[in-house]
């Protein structure tokens, strides 16, 4: 039987929920009510291009490449976010029927209502291990209908840089199994994909003419030592 924890905002506590010596439970409880509410707002309509700009953010951040905000940009899309010579179109990677805005609206309204810590405590069963097969599997539904799309509309895919943000709950990747080559993404005819993970970015694939930044990473797996996500 797979073991369980505890979780609350997102991070793996103890069984038992000591309170911080510096901040009272009611103090803590606003503080994760705000957390939530921030996760929220960030998940809305009107923050979509900060959002999108945040995961190229990612990349660029695992590839040590210094950037600066007024160097982003967003035309008429598609892309999402224009940095530099990139044309990145975003998209999230989700475990099946899960709705990151439906769920923060919940979540919020779950610790405002709440008394007291152990009110927020869930027990979550480990994710299972998900081989790097699988997970570009599970691109291929989005970027099949953008392409269809696209084609249809006479836009150049291989002017676009694909990054795939991948938010599971349900799977971790195995970093213990190789990448497969991602044959069907490049025959559509986009420029690049990348991934970006909790706690991993990698390049799929380039073709010639994608930026010099990916191409020099093309293949390449980067780890943080911390993970991040919604």
């Amino acid at each position: 039987m797979r073991h369980t924890g505890a979780v609350i905002a997102g991070c793996t506590l103890p069984s038992r929920l000591p309170i911080m010596s510096h901040m009272h439970e009611s103090d803590y409880l606003r503080l994760l009510t705000r957390q939530a509410e921030q996760a929220n707002e960030f998940l809305s309509n009107a923050r979509k291009w900060e959002r999108e700009r945040w995961v190229c953010q990612r990349l660029l951040q695992a590839f040590n490449i210094s950037h600066r905000l007024d160097e982003f940009g967003s035309g008429q899309e598609p892309p999402d976010v224009q940095f530099r010579e990139a044309n990145f179109e975003v998209f999230f990677v989700l475990d099946e029927g899960r709705r990151l805005n439906e769920e923060w609206r919940d979540e919020v309204e779950r610790r405002r209502s709440a008394f007291s810590l152990s009110q927020l405590v869930r027990r979550h069963r480990r994710p299972r291990w998900l081989s790097a097969g699988d997970l570009q599997a599970r691109l291929g539904p989005t970027l099949r209908k953008k392409a269809h799309n696209y084609q249809e509309r006479g836009l150049p895919l291989g002017e676009l840089d694909l990054l795939a943000f991948c938010n599971l709950k349900q799977a971790a990747l195995d970093f213990n199994r190789p990448f497969p080559p991602p044959s069907e993404y490049q025959r559509q005819g986009w420029r690049s994909l990348s991934l970006v993970g909790p706690n991993f970015v990698r390049v799929l694939f380039t073709h010639d003419n994608a930026p010099d930044f990916l191409r020099h990473n093309r293949g390449r797996t980067v780890l943080f030592d911390l993970g991040i996500g919604l």
